[in-house]
């Protein structure tokens, strides 16, 4: 895959997390609890993406003649050190869903936006000591024009509602550093393994530990209505097995920092979602936060390869 082709998959990813508002807020009117509908939302899309690659082994030719050699393993065998990766990759997103949700109960929605979209500058300078990544000019003035743009269609006038809001504020951390570790775990594990094995096995695993923390009786003793279970199914589909998807593709072809930068596109898809589905409407600070959020993609491609990973 093209840098250009990476480029648009996190651009379309933005576009698929951007229904979580709304499948949120829908699931709240229905019922749903964020841990609850966190857990239904991950075990969905790890039962959906095995599902996929059973279908896919399926397919594969039987090897009928014992004397030729034999086939090759399915992509879905991985090392033990490959489980390892993929295994901190599916917790650090579980944390960063769990820091995200927990933040909405005790600070403004907007506020929680600003704050969590810090996250390209942490996956910039992390990046930069971990992976050497030698950060140009574009990328960081991209990152500051992604932090700035997303604060202004994230603002809810309520600034003033973190101070003094501990808990809320060590929840955003967690969430928007373990979004930044999700990403710089994703450029390590796709170097070795095809991007929809990665997509499964992180899911499975951030799955297994809500499943750990919050066991999913509520979805086999019919407490759940239909209206919650069609929730479920889009929020583990769209936002889900397709965003995640597509973003760990993106990570692979473009590099960390730029899928990050990239990603701040997505607060500006889900106040679009809100204003067509939920009825929302535009303030003129948003449409000026879109405008930047734009400026700063567009600074982000505007250059053939604006990361260079250093040699050595």
């Amino acid at each position: 895959m093209t840098a250009r082709q990476g480029f648009w998959a996190v651009l379309l990813s933005s576009f698929c997390f951007g229904f979580l508002g709304y499948f949120g807020t829908v699931g709240y009117e229905l019922g749903f609890t964020p841990l609850k509908l966190l857990t239904v939302r991950f075990v969905l899309a790890s039962l959906m993406l095995w599902g996929f690659a059973a279908a896919k082994y399926k397919q594969r030719p039987k090897n009928k003649n014992p004397t030729e050699r034999p086939l090759e393993k399915s992509s879905y065998s991985i090392s033990i050190n490959n489980v390892k990766w993929l295994a901190l990759q599916g917790v650090a997103y579980a944390f960063t869903a769990l820091g995200y949700f927990n933040a909405l109960r005790n600070m403004p929605a907007g506020l929680v936006g600003v704050l969590f979209y810090v996250h390209p500058l942490l996956t910039i300078f992390m990046a930069s000591l971990i992976w050497r990544e030698t950060v140009s000019k574009v990328v960081m003035q991209s990152a500051v024009l992604a932090v700035v743009g997303a604060a202004l269609v994230s603002q809810s006038g309520g600034a003033a509602s973190a101070a003094g809001n501990t808990s809320g504020l060590i929840w955003i951390a967690v969430a928007a550093s373990s979004y930044s570790a999700f990403t710089l775990i994703g450029q390590k594990t796709t170097s070795d393994l095809d991007s929809l094995v990665v997509t499964t096995y992180s899911i499975t695993f951030c799955a297994v530990f809500l499943v750990l923390l919050n066991p999913p009786l509520y979805m086999l003793n019919g407490t759940l209505s239909p209206n919650m279970w069609l929730v479920g199914l889009g929020i583990s589909f769209v936002s889900s097995v397709l965003a995640i998807l597509l973003y760990v593709v993106g990570i692979k072809a473009v590099g960390a920092s730029r899928a990050a930068i990239i990603s701040a596109a997505e607060p500006l898809s889900g106040v679009l979602i809100a204003t067509l589905l939920l009825g929302e409407r535009l303030a003129a600070v948003q449409v000026l936060g879109i405008a930047v959020i734009l400026l700063s993609v567009w600074n982000t491609q505007r250059r053939t390869n604006p990361l260079r990973p250093t040699e050595g």
